[in-house]
């Protein structure tokens, strides 16, 4: 059995505290990529410090209104153990589990019928749990 508490919120995006400026064009870039129906995760890559965080957040945060059941940004940065990546990202949507059925099965039919955004922040630090994710998700952003 699975418990679920939706948030009253839309969104669990980290306020940014200054514009994002001169990155137009990848924002516009990662906007359309993301919105195509045939993309489900798309992954921004470059060495540490070049703003792939703040990217993902202005574009979360542009497209958020197309999301009828939010975004929900998911920080993984303190995560060093692959187990805890899908318990993190329930505990974002704000999923409870109950009885014997695993976790990733849950969240697999949670968000079946869901159009929300997974903003997935950090996820190369425990890379090896990607491939547990359930694959039908909507688009995810990394």
């Amino acid at each position: 059995m699975v418990t679920t508490q939706i948030r009253d919120q839309v969104s669990t995006l980290p306020v940014s505290l200054s514009p994002l400026v001169g990155r137009e064009r990848e924002v516009a870039t990662v906007r359309n990529l993301l919105l195509q129906e045939h993309v489900r995760l798309l992954t921004l890559t470059g060495p540490g410090g070049v703003g792939k965080t703040r990217l993902a957040l202005q574009v979360a945060a542009d497209i958020s209104q197309g999301f009828d059941d939010g975004v929900r940004f998911v920080p993984l940065a303190a995560i060093r153990d692959p187990a805890l990546v899908t318990p993190t990202i329930a505990q974002a949507l704000g999923l409870l589990e109950r009885g014997e059925q695993p976790l990733a099965d849950l969240l697999k039919v949670f968000l079946r019928n869901r159009n929300v955004l997974l903003l997935l922040d950090n996820l190369e630090q425990v890379i090896s749990s990607a491939g547990k994710l359930p694959t039908s998700w909507r688009p995810a952003l990394e």
